[in-house]
């Protein structure tokens, strides 16, 4: 499952990148890496933006970005 088909307040663990440099590398640099929980705090209507929380830190990614980043979704 990529991270842009999760919903508002659903979270996952991140297992695999599949950005090119430079993404990639901007990616790294914000905290996104394998093992580690992303959570969506909200996105836009259509979808072509998501706020999500990693690490504690909000971060702003466009759908292309997201995309880009596989998970494990997590069960509640």
């Amino acid at each position: 499952m990529r991270l842009n088909e999760l919903n508002m307040g659903e979270s996952g663990i991140i297992t695999k990148i599949y950005a090119k440099e430079p993404l990639k590398s901007k990616l790294l640099s914000m905290g996104f890496a394998r093992g580690e929980r992303v959570k969506i705090l909200k996105h836009t209507l259509a979808k072509n933006t998501f706020d999500v929380d990693i690490n504690g830190v909000n971060v702003a990614l466009r759908d292309e970005e997201a995309k880009e980043i596989e998970v494990k979704k997590e069960e509640i």
